[in-house]
């Protein structure tokens, strides 16, 4: 195991200047869902973005394929057993464009760290995996099994590229990894309820009130607007919605000055307060009567990631993560009934079911056993309250790619990763994928 760590090593230092040069490129594409257009379900630079890597992987001389644009594979190696790579090239909006330091679609390098959108979510994870198969390949290992790199076009706004893969019966991993969550593993993620509502308000004509640019996100800019002109701003912090305390979220803070505006009809008035109270700190869901916890994960938090008025439309949206062992659909339809009882109806609503692997399967142990070859540190594994393809398959966990001394930044402006920590993710996939195929 040492010998091949020592030559991976230097293969991927070899290959660090290339990796970094596709990234640039990756980063410029600015692959935030849009509307659909043929052959691009998810926008036109969503597509670029996958098509991208799918040229790149059909370069090194592996087998890649687009599946009409939802999901794209790039496959090497024989064996009746798939091991799976499971990553994404969708990207949640820079937002704030002011709190970034340097532009969120330029790939740029300060100060030993790699910056721009979707370096650490999850782009920069994604081409270091492929890189580390392409540096076995160099060097001319021949995998037992067959390695597939599945890559995701919406993974950040609705999976509907996994629903795609299972629904036209492509092969599912028998065992896998995601290289978007935290070093070492991550074998259990809580449930998570996307949840969007809505009512008919009266006497609000002239009035507007937006804020937020994904449920998954704590929104940093809400903003109204009054029919003499008189406009009422707030600005907030960003973060993801797995660590809404994290963040300064601006829709609550507005919803908390528009409670107390005498502009505004009192009927409209108690209807932001009791949405401010739903989304008031310790982001528990106590309002809700939905607060629990357990011993495996860690407690449910509720986040107010969308709030819009318009056309007499107040609609608000809801990103929930429920602790690994709760029920779920019970904590769906509770939310469900609090919020019919203040007269709005489900607008949608999508359920993706907590993950939990146990800590002695032969995947988990094999990927402790690389990591603490790699960095010479103790494994340790992890719940989060974020969402990933770990999800998708059984038998699937995250692998990285934040390190435990890392800063979280993803979802985040100025999301970044150090530069020797993508070249280090390049030898810790290919050491994995080593591992579990030879």
């Amino acid at each position: 195991m040492e010998d091949a760590l020592n030559k991976i090593r230097q293969a991927a230092e070899n290959l660090a200047p290339g990796l970094f040069e596709e990234l640039r490129r990756q980063i410029s594409f600015e692959s935030v869902q849009q509307e659909p257009l043929d052959g691009a379900p998810f926008g036109r630079p969503v597509a670029d973005a996958l098509e991208h890597v799918l040229a790149l992987g059909e370069s090194m001389g592996f087998a890649c394929k687009n599946h009409e644009g939802f999901v794209g594979t790039i496959d090497w190696g024989e064996g009746e057993e798939l091991v799976g790579v499971l990553a994404h090239v969708d990207v949640v909006p820079a937002g704030d464009a002011g709190a970034w330091e340097t532009p969120p679609f330029v790939m740029t390098e300060k100060d030993g760290f790699v910056c721009g959108r979707g370096v650490a979510d999850d782009k920069g994870p994604l081409l270091s995996s492929l890189y580390g198969m392409y540096a076995l390949k160099q060097l001319g290992f021949k995998p037992k099994k067959r390695i597939r790199i599945l890559i995701g076009a919406n993974e950040e706004t609705g999976w509907e590229c996994i629903h795609y893969y299972k629904e036209h019966a492509l092969e599912p991993p028998t065992m896998s990894f995601s290289p978007d969550g935290m070093f070492t593993v991550v074998n259990r993620e809580k449930g998570i309820l996307s949840a969007v509502f809505e009512k008919r308000v009266a006497g609000v004509a002239g009035i507007a009130v937006e804020s937020g640019d994904a449920l998954n996100l704590v929104p940093s800019k809400a903003i109204a607007k009054f029919p003499d002109g008189f406009t009422l701003e707030k600005n907030g912090r960003s973060a993801h919605a797995m660590n809404p305390e994290k963040g300064e979220n601006a829709a609550l803070a507005l919803l908390r000055a528009l409670c107390t505006n005498l502009r505004l009809p009192e009927a409209l008035r108690e209807d932001f307060a009791t949405l401010a109270k739903l989304g008031a700190p310790p982001f528990d869901g106590s309002a809700f009567g939905i607060a629990c916890t357990d011993a495996v994960s860690s407690p449910l938090t509720v986040n107010l990631g969308t709030l819009k008025l318009a056309d007499a439309t107040l609609r608000v949206g809801f990103d929930i993560r429920t602790p690994v062992t709760a029920n779920l659909d019970a904590i769906a339809d509770k939310v469900r009934a609090v919020m019919a009882e203040g007269g709005y109806t489900s607008v949608s609503e999508q359920r993706k079911a907590p993950l939990y692997v146990p800590d002695d399967t032969f995947l988990i142990k094999k990927l402790c056993e690389v990591y603490s070859l790699v960095t010479g540190n103790e494994p340790v594994l992890y719940a989060i309250g974020g969402g990933t393809y770990a999800r998708a398959f059984d038998n699937c966990v995250c692998f990285g790619s934040v390190y435990p001394d890392e800063n979280l930044t993803v979802h985040m402006p100025n999301e970044r990763t150090q530069k020797e920590n993508i070249v280090k993710n390049m030898l810790m996939y290919a050491m994995a994928l080593y591992e579990l195929t030879r």
